[in-house]
């Protein structure tokens, strides 16, 4: 028995709604699908301040945040206190010029801790330390 092929693959009329079916929903994920998930990280309340300072934008920055159970967290990883001053020597030894650190402190540590922090910091060869604050509104 012999079938019969009607059937012309590409030729004919090309047919724009499948490709474009596909396409508006890939590019909608490509361009927003970043902005959908929230990035991982720790919830830290920062205190208000009344006064601001801007920071110079050309130097390079290094984050660290310390929540209200007194852990330290380098770029929203969390790292134990006996190594923050060598991780933060291994990222400062990687960049060109020496970084500012911003500390974001949570409200509810004492200054006792935030001090320790910022003598780790030093002991680390870094002598730019900024303390992030929420401004008053």
């Amino acid at each position: 028995m012999r079938f019969h092929r009607t059937t012309r693959i590409l030729q004919g009329q090309w047919n724009a709604v499948p490709f474009l079916c596909v396409l508006f929903p890939l590019s909608f994920f490509l361009i927003f699908g970043s902005q959908l998930v929230l990035p991982p990280g720790v919830a830290v309340e920062l205190p208000t301040s009344a006064t601001g300072v801007r920071l110079d934008a050309s130097r390079p920055r290094l984050v660290l945040a310390l929540d209200v159970h007194g852990r330290v967290y380098l770029d929203n990883l969390y790292v134990p206190r006996g190594e923050v001053t060598a991780r933060l020597r291994d990222r400062k030894a990687r960049l060109s010029e020496a970084p500012v650190v911003l500390v974001h402190a949570d409200v509810g540590v004492p200054h006792g801790e935030v001090m320790q922090l910022g003598e780790l910091v030093r002991k680390a060869d870094l002598d730019r330390i900024f303390f992030m604050a929420r401004p008053a509104r």
